[in-house]
């Protein structure tokens, strides 16, 4: 028994219809880091370039994503919460703003730079691990060195070795506790460009 053409093909549009309505993923939403006005805890205005970067990251950090560990060591990836435009480029944006803040200078800029200026200072960063854990707190363990310029022996290694507790367990929560450790981040390094400065 055939039906009407005209039928069939209307029935066909309301399912697609339908299906589309009914599958329609959750809108993907984007965050970034820096964006927190923590005081300054320098109080000296130093007008210092500072070339923030190289950045080395785990894999689990080179994607938009945002990352948590589960048990087993699995990592979850967020489809639907994600770091704008990557979080290299937000990791090293959020300490050159709080770098800039904390010493007071317009010439804190993040790798790679066009600045037009020579810099005194250059900051090499390697995260090991920045993740949330299925306990509710944040994993920082972040190495980096600050290389005066010219020169090449007797750089100083320094280490952020810490576990942080995340307020909440919403995504803002975890965004805020990144943006905390990167705070505390930039305060370690501002005190030791300005003991360099001193020293000068």
């Amino acid at each position: 028994m055939t039906g009407d053409p005209s039928r069939a093909m209307l029935v066909i549009v309301l399912l697609v219809f339908c299906q589309g309505c009914l599958g329609r993923s959750p809108a993907v939403r984007h965050f970034m880091l820096g964006t927190s006005e923590s005081p300054a805890a320098v109080t000296q205005s130093l007008d210092t370039a500072v070339l923030v970067g190289p950045l080395r990251l785990p894999a689990y950090l080179e994607r938009t994503q945002i990352a948590t560990l589960e048990g087993n060591g699995e990592v979850g990836l967020d489809e639907f919460n994600r770091w704008l435009g990557g979080f290299r480029d937000n990791f090293l944006r959020a300490v050159s703003l709080g770098l800039a803040r904390e010493l007071g200078s317009r010439r804190i800029v993040a790798a790679p730079s066009r600045a037009p200026f020579e810099f005194d200072y250059r900051i090499r960063l390697h995260v090991d691990d920045l993740i949330a854990m299925e306990d509710g707190r944040l994993r920082v363990w972040l190495r980096w060195t600050l290389i005066p310029e010219g020169e090449t022996e007797s750089v100083k290694l320094f280490v952020m070795d810490e576990v942080l507790a995340i307020a909440g367990g919403s995504v803002e929560d975890l965004v805020r506790a990144h943006d905390e450790a990167i705070d505390e981040l930039v305060r370690r390094i501002a005190i030791e460009v300005v003991a360099l400065e001193s020293n000068d």
